[in-house]
């Protein structure tokens, strides 16, 4: 899989730069829409990251994409902002993959014809699970981003810039380190070992000891207890539900379209390393199916999204053929109104999801300055290990310990201090299926989970809406 950066000069055309702009603007502009179309955050690595937006490391993960959290929230950004900057990062991701399609469609076609590949491009950067995801705390379009990115400065003769890119994926996600190694691989430069920066600063940091800063209680461990949870059967449920993800959101044509792009151009190192990047992440998501238990259609955007550079670049080719040239446009179409469709479908599920926790904010809304003791709903989320408190600080400003205690996590023997520090409860009434405010008696004492009258119920926040 040896390659020279570079090689496809010609890829550096002008005319492959305007694909590129208007994936970048339509990736942005759409995530905006979105944002404005379900205002609220979701999803609970999300709400960990702003609950920490004061720190850099939070719990095991790496730092990059919560830099751009702590950087936001350090300039004075709130919850939304960060938000726009999350789209953002995946504007350019869209921008620099749209790039490096075109310039691995050149290789073949010429840059001409590879501006094709560069309008596909436009589409499969409105893939729908990307696009909702996108707009949230998570890493994905901070992966594809440097990895594009990376790539495409490796094509653009700056060797030494795409090295020390690349490496960031080792700050990125553990997901990339084999990428790192891959991209060793497609090298084979003594120079491009500096690659290893960002893996070899991670190793240092865990050496030392360094630890991360857990915003809740809660363990963010997929692989705890993994021997005792795992089965074989259930795993295969769950490949299904990836299977059925990758279908409905129209990743099945990507991936399909890449298989056949990947085998007509083998013997491109470029090709090679794409194609071979796009199936270590599908075999890592594998294995993440068995640590969380469960199908989300965010598993399925690293591996479409490399997926659809080989899948876009086949565009061209199709272009090429008097029979298909005419269905091209047609199955594009067809392709970009379900990323639409899906994405809003996506953001709408996880607003409803946190119903309850928006009108527990509204009712703390109500009360400006106040500090609230809050006993959330429980057995929400993966495994059912996490709580309201955690939805309620990661979709506003509030802070717990400043703003409101959770009852579920203090310490029983502090629960008195905190308790007499607040004004009023937040409780989650079982019965009425809905949070309650009280104010608090004087001299009273504080109400634990395990003293509520109402027993909290699990409710259909569990699952999956698909």
């Amino acid at each position: 899989m040896s390659g020279e950066p570079g090689a496809p000069a010609r890829a550096g055309t002008p005319t492959l730069w305007l694909p590129s702009a208007v994936a970048a603007v339509v990736a942005f502009v759409w995530r905006v829409a979105l944002i404005q179309f379900a205002p609220v955050a979701y999803s609970f690595d999300g709400y960990q990251r702003w609950a920490g937006r004061d720190h850099i490391l939070v719990q095991d993960w790496l730092p990059v994409t919560q830099f751009l959290i702590w950087l936001t929230a350090r300039l004075g950004g709130d919850i939304h902002a960060g938000r726009l900057v999350m789209s953002l990062v995946a504007a350019g991701a869209a921008g620099a993959g749209c790039w490096l399609t075109q310039a691995l469609a050149a290789e073949r076609v010429g840059p001409r014809e590879a501006t094709t590949a560069g309008w596909a491009f436009v589409v499969a950067a409105s893939f729908g699970p990307w696009c909702s995801w996108g707009t949230v705390f998570y890493q994905e379009s901070t992966f594809l981003l440097v990895l594009f990115g990376g790539l495409a400065l490796a094509l653009g003769r700056r060797p030494l810039l795409a090295d020390l890119v690349i490496g960031l994926l080792g700050l990125v996600r553990y997901e990339g380190f084999p990428v790192v190694l891959m991209y060793l691989l497609w090298r084979r430069r003594p120079a491009a070992l500096v690659s290893l920066w960002g893996m070899a600063l991670w190793l240092a940091l865990r050496g030392a000891g360094v630890q991360g800063y857990h915003a809740s209680p809660v363990s963010f461990a997929d692989w705890e207890g993994l021997a005792d949870r795992f089965t074989l059967m259930g795993w295969f449920d769950d490949l299904y539900m990836f299977g059925y993800r990758v279908s409905n959101s129209g990743g099945g044509v990507w991936i399909g379209a890449a298989a056949i792009y990947a085998w007509l151009d083998r013997r491109s190192p470029l090709t090679l390393l794409i194609a071979a990047i796009g199936l270590s992440q599908l075999g890592i998501t594998m294995v993440w199916l068995a640590g969380l238990e469960v199908s989300t259609s965010r598993m399925v955007v690293i591996p479409v999204v490399t997926a659809s550079v080989l899948g876009s670049a086949l565009a061209p080719l199709v272009a090429r053929q008097r029979l298909l040239m005419y269905l091209l446009p047609v199955g594009l179409a067809v392709l970009l109104a379900i990323g639409l469709e899906d994405a809003q479908r996506r953001m709408r599920v996880e607003t409803y999801r946190v119903r309850y926790e928006k009108a527990a904010l509204r009712l703390m809304e109500e009360c400006p300055g106040c500090v609230w003791w809050v006993l959330p709903r429980s057995g929400l989320g993966t495994r059912s290990r996490h709580d309201g408190c955690e939805v309620i600080q990661g979709i506003s400003d509030l802070r717990e310990g400043e703003d409101f205690y959770c009852a579920a996590w203090v310490d029983p023997d502090e629960a008195m201090e905190f308790y007499s520090q607040c004004g009023g409860t937040i409780r989650w009434d079982s019965d009425q299926r809905a949070y309650v405010s009280e104010r608090h008696i004087p001299g009273g004492l504080p109400i634990l989970p395990s003293q509520d009258p109402d027993p909290v119920l699990r409710t259909d926040i569990d699952g999956d809406d698909e």
